[in-house]
């Protein structure tokens, strides 16, 4: 095997070229924006250590004023009658860093090690030759490979466009997705600074998804986000509410100012075929309760690279190593991370707020973004929760089924059967709660 394409510049797809291309693979990403477009003008929160070890870079090369660390965090139910306010320390206080330069080190790292670019490509469908990916079709014509690194996001028209014969999850179901509007306004800086200056409110206004306000020295950044589609209507309407309620937001927009589509819910079951892988967003990588997805991304890149390297194969039965010790490694984790986010949002917004004003949700749960929500530790909230029966257990419901969730990623097929996966991936599928 020698030529490869990664489908779309995504932080996964970046990180397994540069590793691919040092290894002697000629490997060329296609993208359909121009590389002065990549990167939401927004920041976002990932391990920093983690992008100094795959990049092999210094913090000295990190460009300045780049990242800054996050304020503490009041998580604030739906009624607004309680908050649960998380104070971090020094050892835990959270890095965020703008998407532009990260992107931007993540291309130059790729470019360093040889990866060949193509720009203001746009990708149609895969390439489809015996029954594996051979390639994909472009507006500038068809490109052959012999591997194709899908990173081209949650629609990608790679695997939209794979054969149902593959097995491979095309489309997202609702409550998937996570549809956002997100800007920063001027800070009117003849108000204080607020003691806790990021508020995160679960079931804004009574909807299903949440929305924030983060008040920075120099901005303020406000999310509004749900599991449907927004319209301009919709978000100047929040856009106003939280400007009544912090009135120390102004009307210029200073970064940000438009829409995304995050995915949050469990990765693919299935994400390779001969030919063929699918790495960040287009395998849906995220910790679905917050849809945090980029330390996600760049491991499994890494990994995938490592997987490819070992074999120099792109047979599925060789990929297939990749797919079975990505899930054991995180995607377990992220399949009972998204029991309990489908849990929280099958409740009503009466529902949430009893969760909160109980102490069955606490600052300890939501700190670690659900992680620490154990069946174990919701059993000692049983008390508080027995107040109202159906809303703690339709909690507990989400907890059991995404722990068998959980167990059956983590012990995904250890080789390569079609049928075995199928039946796996269908146990996994009858364990989802309906939004």
């Amino acid at each position: 095997m020698k030529n490869i394409i990664v489908a779309g510049a995504g932080h996964g797809g970046l990180i397994a070229a540069a590793k691919l291309s040092k290894k002697g693979y000629n490997v060329t990403v296609y993208e359909k924006r121009e590389k002065s477009q990549l990167g939401h003008d927004w920041e976002d929160r990932f391990t920093f250590s983690l992008l100094k070890k795959l990049c092999n870079i210094s913090e000295d090369d990190f460009p300045e004023n780049c990242w800054r660390y996050r304020g503490d965090c009041a998580f604030v139910s739906p009624a607004k009658r309680k908050k649960v306010i998380i104070n971090y320390t020094d050892e835990n206080r959270q890095k965020i860093m703008w998407r532009k330069p990260l992107i931007n080190m993540l291309l130059d790292n790729a470019e360093k090690s040889g990866v060949k670019f193509e720009y203001l490509t746009e990708i149609k469908a895969p390439i489809i030759k015996n029954g594996r990916v051979a390639g994909i079709k472009t507006d500038k014509g068809d490109i052959c490979a012999d591997m194709v690194i899908d990173a081209a996001g949650i629609f990608s028209p790679v695997r939209c466009n794979l054969p149902d014969s593959f097995g491979i999850e095309k489309m997202p179901k609702h409550g998937d997705l996570f549809y956002a509007y997100r800007a920063y306004f001027n800070r009117l800086d003849r108000y204080p600074m607020p003691e806790v200056p990021f508020e995160v409110y679960m079931y804004h206004v009574g909807e299903q998804g949440l929305s924030w306000c983060c008040t920075n020295p120099d901005s303020v950044d406000i999310l509004i986000g749900r599991i449907y589609k927004l319209t301009d209507e919709k978000v100047n309407e929040q856009v106003e509410l939280f400007r009544k309620e912090h009135p120390w937001t102004g009307s210029e927009i200073l970064h940000g100012g438009n829409y995304g589509v995050i995915p949050v819910r469990r990765p693919l079951t299935l994400m390779v075929a001969d030919g063929y892988a699918a790495v960040g967003d287009s395998a849906f990588m995220t910790t679905p309760m917050n849809g945090m997805g980029i330390d996600l991304s760049m491991l499994a890149g890494d990994m995938l690279a490592d997987t490819i390297i070992k074999s120099d194969s792109s047979d599925a039965d060789k990929l297939w190593a990749y797919n079975r010790d990505f899930h054991k490694s995180y995607g377990g984790d992220t399949a009972k991370n998204e029991g309990l986010k489908n849990a929280i949002l099958s409740l009503p917004s009466e529902g949430v707020d009893f969760l909160f004003e109980n102490d069955v949700i606490q600052s300890s749960d939501l700190a670690g973004a659900g992680k620490n929500m154990n069946f174990g530790i919701l059993l000692g909230k049983l008390k508080r929760g027995m107040r109202n029966p159906p809303h703690f257990f339709a909690l507990i419901n989400g907890l059991i089924k995404g722990s068998k969730a959980s167990k059956l990623y983590k012990n995904a097929p250890e080789n390569y059967n079609t049928s075995e996966i199928c039946k796996w991936s269908e146990k996994i599928s009858a364990l989802d709660i309906k939004l």
